[in-house]
């Protein structure tokens, strides 16, 4: 779990955070789109893994999904609109770049659960391939989690909590996948990550896609979808797994 998940997210923002030093201040509506992308391409992802575990004959799967959802989503919502937190930096209290490490985190556990089921059943070669390949992939998340900050200055201890957030459970799925994991659990997380990212990228557009970056910013959104589809491809061409 920490190989896949904790040391590659670490990896990624540190990458990242190197690209935004390196790179000229101009760069930074495509930072966010980019981040954008990423997220993006996550949200689908997660709606796909939710909706193929309920079932059309189980009507509490709908309401697991759908209440998910909407906790994680119009909850959000409420919560900004209620001062707690928001996308403008002068009254936020939980910047967005930990709600998207808390999304991804929320992803990743799923990934960790994969990882877990194959090596119980023995597959010690498909597990070391799914260690492999969801490394790779989780070490491009770190560019939507620093892309989210924008002008904001991300400190040493923000590194260290945001990557704990977003790492840290792939190795307790790794962990749970032993225990047997219900179906609704699975539906209810997918559900929330889902959501809660869907936040996020509504807030993303809404502060970067002005009319002088429309162009930067498009461009950087299909970047960071380019990038997360190319890995995934990778990943299955590799180990036979679709991710």
């Amino acid at each position: 779990g920490a190989l896949a998940g904790l040391i590659p997210v670490y990896l990624g923002i540190l990458a990242a955070l190197y690209v935004g030093k390196v790179l000229p201040r101009t760069w930074e509506g495509g930072l966010i789109g980019l981040a954008n992308g990423v997220l993006i391409y996550l949200f689908f992802d997660l709606m796909h893994e939710a909706t193929e575990q309920t079932g059309a004959r189980d009507p509490i799967s709908w309401l697991v999904f759908l209440g998910s959802l909407a906790v994680s989503f119009v909850g959000l919502v409420a919560l900004e609109s209620s001062q707690v937190f928001g996308a403008r930096s002068g009254n936020r209290m939980l910047p967005l770049p930990y709600m998207i490490a808390v999304g991804m985190g929320l992803h990743n556990l799923g990934e960790g659960l994969a990882i877990g089921a194959s090596y119980a059943g023995g597959q010690y070669a498909l597990s070391a391939l799914l260690v492999a390949g969801f490394g790779l992939h989780n070490g491009t998340e770190g560019f939507g989690i620093v892309g989210a900050a924008g002008k904001t200055a991300i400190s040493w201890r923000d590194v260290a909590l945001l990557g704990l957030i977003a790492g840290l459970p792939t190795c307790v799925g790794t962990l749970l996948s032993g225990q047997g994991v219900s179906s609704y659990f699975s539906i209810c997380f997918y559900a929330l990550a889902a959501g809660s990212l869907l936040y996020v990228v509504l807030s993303l557009t809404v502060i970067a896609y002005t009319a002088t970056r429309r162009l930067q910013v498009s461009a950087g959104m299909f970047s960071g979808i380019a990038l997360m589809y190319l890995t995934a491809m990778i990943l299955t061409l590799v180990t036979g797994v679709h991710s």
